[in-house]
């Protein structure tokens, strides 16, 4: 770990208002994952973002506008996320968004699959075009037309905007796990 959590006594008043400000997010998540630890202090991507609160207050806004009123279902939400955070191996965004996709429903097999990077049976129409997009994505290649229109066709144009933010936000999450070498917490299969 190159960025050790911050116990909430020692934080400064700007990583405070930060501080509070993850709070909140989280506290509108739909299931339960280690976020903070024996201390009270925030894990996961927050140390690193409460240290450079001026880098990540935008990118905080960037989630909250992405998420604020949101067209696409809660599952196909959490494929594209655990899609993106599988090309990136980022440990703790799988690990937080498996506990997520399990709540909102999604099978364990298709977690497992997509955790492993697989492109599991059994997904829905709508489920497996936005793994199809954030795999694509991932490629560095462009989307080809036909399934930009298939995305188009299942989540409409804000949708389809919504889907490819979704897929860039925790493209940038994830590549701040992973620089910063965040660790599971002890929960963390």
């Amino acid at each position: 770990m190159r960025m050790p959590s911050i116990k909430p006594s020692e934080l400064t008043a700007e990583q405070r208002s930060l501080d509070g400000h993850v709070r909140q997010l989280m506290a509108g998540l739909p299931a339960p994952f280690t976020s903070t630890d024996s201390d009270g202090a925030l894990i996961g991507p927050f140390p690193v973002m409460l240290r450079f609160p001026g880098l990540a207050r935008p990118l905080l806004e960037w989630f909250t506008a992405g998420t604020g009123a949101s067209v696409l279902p809660a599952r196909v939400r959490e494929v594209a996320i655990l899609t993106t955070g599988s090309r990136y191996a980022a440990a703790y965004e799988l690990y937080s968004h498996s506990r997520v996709a399990l709540d909102v429903g999604l099978p364990e097999d298709i977690i497992e699959g997509l955790v492993a990077g697989q492109r599991p049976a059994g997904m829905t129409v709508e489920e497996t075009v936005a793994h199809d997009v954030a795999a694509r994505l991932h490629s560095g290649a462009p989307l080809p037309g036909a399934l930009y229109r298939a995305a188009v066709r299942a989540f409409g144009d804000s949708g389809m905007a919504e889907l490819v933010f979704l897929i860039a936000q925790y493209a940038a999450i994830s590549a701040i796990l992973n620089a910063y070498d965040v660790p599971l917490p002890p929960d963390g299969d």
